[in-house]
């Protein structure tokens, strides 16, 4: 949150001013830890849309196709969601499948396709998507053997290798907060 304007005419008010100062000090304060914990922008009239994922795989078998995103980011805030899409049609037509904080989706789809897949995220309805992305080729998922699982890839702030992180410990990934537009 910026500035608190006027804020030496204010101190300089006979007997109250000091207090204005605090209280008003004491709001931006709380401003701003709402602004952390809420992943809100309170400089901008939305948030700027999160980076785009690194990268889309999908496996499939039986039917069965599970994508796995990866987006190892460092300008990343606590509260990414991610979303996936399917088509059959090179995208005339297509389905959503909302991830929420997770980066990996096993669909029972009952297709053999093949299908094409596509990504992106977004900090749910406070900001636009993030650029999407196209995994390489279209999945087949024939057969009766489904996709082998191979490592999570982890939720939220948090990396593939720490596991119970839903939105993620962590506020933001690196050692300071990403600069927000």
């Amino acid at each position: 949150m910026g500035l608190i304007r006027n804020l030496a005419q204010i101190r300089s008010m006979p007997t109250y001013g000091k207090l204005l100062v605090e209280a008003y000090k004491d709001i931006q304060k709380q401003l701003n830890n709402v602004s952390i914990q809420t992943n809100a922008n309170l400089t901008s009239r939305e948030n700027s849309a999160p980076p785009a994922i690194n990268k889309l795989e999908v496996d499939g078998g039986a039917g069965i196709y599970h994508a796995y995103l990866t987006d190892n980011n460092q300008q990343l805030y606590r509260g990414a969601e991610y979303t996936l899409e399917y088509s059959h049609d090179n995208w005339q037509s297509y389905h959503v499948h909302h991830l929420g904080p997770a980066r990996e989706a096993r669909m029972n789809l009952g297709l053999p396709g093949p299908l094409q897949f596509r990504a992106y995220s977004g900090y749910g309805p406070a900001s636009p998507p993030s650029a999407a992305i196209y995994a390489d080729s279209p999945v087949h998922a024939p057969g009766s053997t489904p996709p082998a699982l191979r490592q999570g890839q982890g939720s939220g702030t948090n990396f593939p290798s720490q596991g119970a992180g839903g939105y993620g410990v962590q506020a933001w990934r690196g050692n300071t907060p990403p600069k927000r537009n």
